[in-house]
């Protein structure tokens, strides 16, 4: 991570120059250099303009920006709370249901013409690829959907409102009524929603 963060610092750096920075060989900085570069995390060029044999630069790539800490969870938290003391609750509401509905009109053309079944499954599968771990399973009120790790955790414990945007995605995508039966935010160890099956006509 030191290597890392010195060329994040730096913008580029060579081996010798992280070495010497570091209190390190630079064979030693060489070697784990080659191993950022082959799982992708920096790439090398040539130095411009130097006399003799050139160095090698490095600098980061896209994919390292992602070891270093973020903080989303908290400046969404900090936006959600200005939000709720600007507009209240009711505005909170409006946003998280304008999410839903966004979400809805991005997927319903995959799932228009499909039975109740496909749908559903599509749309699990959709929500599964946030790494929710969302599961299904047939329960005596229709089908319960149980998600075993919530992306939004810390966000949804402060603000309840989070929690709206899963049951009211699936209502609009599955044309039938969606009940949150457990929550994180009620200190459940997951959340789960039971979808009514459609009336058979």
């Amino acid at each position: 991570m030191e290597v890392l963060e010195h060329i994040r610092r730096k913008g580029h750096a060579s081996a010798e120059a992280i070495a010497s920075d570091l209190g390190v060989t630079p064979n030693a900085v060489r070697q784990h250099l080659t191993n950022l570069e082959r799982d992708g995390f920096v790439v090398s060029h040539p130095e411009r303009g130097a006399r003799g044999r050139p160095s090698l630069l490095f600098s980061l790539t896209e994919r390292a920006d992602s070891v270093f800490p973020k903080r989303y969870g908290q400046l969404a938290t900090m936006v959600l709370q200005e939000v709720q003391e600007i507009g209240g609750p009711e505005a909170l509401d409006e946003i998280f249901a304008r999410v839903a509905a966004r979400h809805a009109d991005a997927i319903e053309h995959d799932i228009v013409g499909l039975d109740f079944d496909e749908k559903l499954k599509r749309v699990v599968a959709w929500i599964g690829r946030a790494g929710t771990l969302a599961e299904q399973q047939e329960v005596a009120e229709g089908v319960q959907i149980t998600i075993h790790n919530c992306p939004f955790r810390n966000t949804a414990l402060k603000f309840p409102q989070v929690c709206t945007i899963t049951p009211h995605l699936m209502s609009r995508l599955l044309g039938t009524a969606v009940s949150q039966s457990d929550s994180i935010h009620r200190r459940d160890p997951y959340c789960s929603f039971v979808v009514q099956r459609p009336i058979a006509e």
